[in-house]
């Protein structure tokens, strides 16, 4: 049987297993203990579902859940990141913040006649979406404007909505993920 590990700090506990029921286990009676004695409880996990399906797990024991915090790893960077940024002007935008953005930038092309590869589906439901998810991963991947307007196809239709979708950011002063990465 397979037996927690657990690295105990005060008032935080990080609990190590292949178990998952153990490492449940010790997060349910980590909590249990503080959430009676203390105000807030803050849960980080791999996932923000993870930590979520914990807290369920705690609610339908029937223990109240009010002031237990839930945060994923990104999650938590992101809001420990936002008054940095709010001290050098910048503000947070979130993953729909982004896709609201691709989508002006997609209008904004369209209404130009800039794009010609992507131009059939650009007004389709669902193009925003995945344009954003697109230029964020190209963005992470650190592929310049220029590089994309080399590439075959959809190469220079890319570029250009890599462009706006860039100044847009640039000139809200708003900062997405693959900005501050």
């Amino acid at each position: 049987m397979a037996r927690a590990q657990a690295f105990k700090f005060p008032r935080i506990r990080i609990a190590e297993s292949s178990a998952t029921e153990l490492r449940l286990a010790e997060a349910r009676a980590f909590v249990a203990r503080y959430a009676a004695e203390a105000a807030d409880v803050l849960i980080v996990g791999a996932s923000r579902g993870a930590v979520d399906d914990l807290a369920r797990s705690l609610a339908i024991g029937g223990r109240a859940t009010i002031g237990i915090h839930r945060f994923g790893v990104t999650q938590l960077a992101v809001r420990l990141a936002a008054p940095a940024l709010a001290a050098d002007g910048y503000s947070l935008s979130t993953y729909l913040g982004a896709e609201a953005v691709a989508a002006r930038a997609a209008f904004e092309a369209q209404h130009d006649d800039a794009l010609v590869y992507f131009a059939p589906v650009a007004r389709t439901p669902g193009f925003a979406r995945a344009l954003a998810r697109t230029l964020q991963e190209l963005r992470f991947a650190q592929v310049s404007a220029d590089a994309l307007a080399t590439l075959p196809l959809g190469g220079p239709d890319l570029s250009a909505l890599l462009r706006r979708f860039e100044a847009y950011f640039t000139t809200t002063a708003a900062r997405d993920r693959a900005m501050y990465w």
